[in-house]
């Protein structure tokens, strides 16, 4: 499979990372662990049939090989999500969106540190010029209240989760097909965000206008999304990847605007385009 299969994968991945707010914005009487776990418990079941479908026999046998790592990724995504989702509920679309898509930075950071990867001077321009640009989106909703700062410090705690999640699970990936090692690390989150949410205070209950925005989420940024990016990581590095999901806050924003009546500000089309030209740079 050539290099821009997967690059096009991590793009599409991004594509649909940008619907995960909206959703969520959908379901203001859930909690965000009660929203994780449903997210994940959902995903989890719909790979971990279609992989036995599919893959029959050899998808138990690659599940059983990375057993002992998944529980850990499983941790990781779960904080990951319960983190996002609290972003969501506390700041802007904008700043949860962009926020939480710090992330390659600090894999980056990670893998330089661990000797994992010696990016070149063309991908550090880039993941400057992506990160300047998603801060200059963010600073666009810039507000010091005390909601607005707690739910972008969830976001930021959601980078971190997420990039740990990509660096500690390289090797899984490498090895593994998408569905016999993505869908047990559903399940794995979802034991994980279910005993968080128990307690405390329990799981609860959507109501009925809440079930459809609940499977939209676990469908299209979690099973399409999760799935295409840990995908496109068998060839790509974690900071790659994460730069590609910087099309996250782009297609967030945008739908916010149609769909919630956030309003865009002229700047944040600067920023867009500062975001795809890094992008650009740090795929090269």
């Amino acid at each position: 499979m050539s290099r821009a299969l997967y690059l096009a994968q991590g793009a599409a991945a991004g594509f649909f990372f940008g619907t995960g707010s909206i959703f969520v914005r959908y379901m203001p009487y859930l909690d965000a662990f009660t929203i994780a776990f449903a997210r994940v418990s959902i995903a989890g079941v719909l790979l971990v049939v279609a992989g036995l479908l599919v893959h029959r026999s050899g998808f138990v046998r690659q599940a059983m090989k990375n057993f002992s790592q998944l529980p850990l990724l499983g941790l990781l995504l779960g904080l990951h999500f319960v983190f996002f989702t609290l972003a969501v509920k506390n700041t802007s679309v904008v700043n949860a969106a962009t926020l939480v898509n710090t992330t390659p930075a600090i894999t980056l950071a990670i893998g330089w540190a661990l000797h994992l990867v010696k990016p070149s001077r063309t991908n550090i321009l880039g993941l400057a010029l992506t990160l300047a640009g998603a801060s200059s989106m963010a600073l666009g909703e810039l507000s010091f209240s005390p909601h607005q700062i707690s739910g972008d410090l969830f976001a930021l705690a959601g980078a971190l989760a997420w990039a740990v999640y990509l660096v500690a699970g390289k090797r899984v990936r490498e090895a593994s097909e998408v569905m016999a090692a993505a869908g047990p690390i559903y399940l794995w989150s979802a034991a994980a965000t279910g005993l968080t949410a128990l307690m405390l205070g329990g799981i609860g209950r959507p109501r009925a206008e809440e079930v459809y925005p609940l499977i939209g989420l676990a469908v299209f940024p979690t099973v399409l999304g999760h799935s295409l990016q840990f995908s496109s990581l068998k060839k790509l590095h974690p900071y790659e990847a994460s730069a590609l999901a910087l099309l996250e806050p782009v297609v967030a924003t945008l739908l916010a605007a149609a769909v919630l009546n956030e309003v865009v500000e002229p700047g944040f089309y600067v920023s867009a385009a500062i975001i795809i030209v890094g992008i650009y740079l740090v795929t090269r």
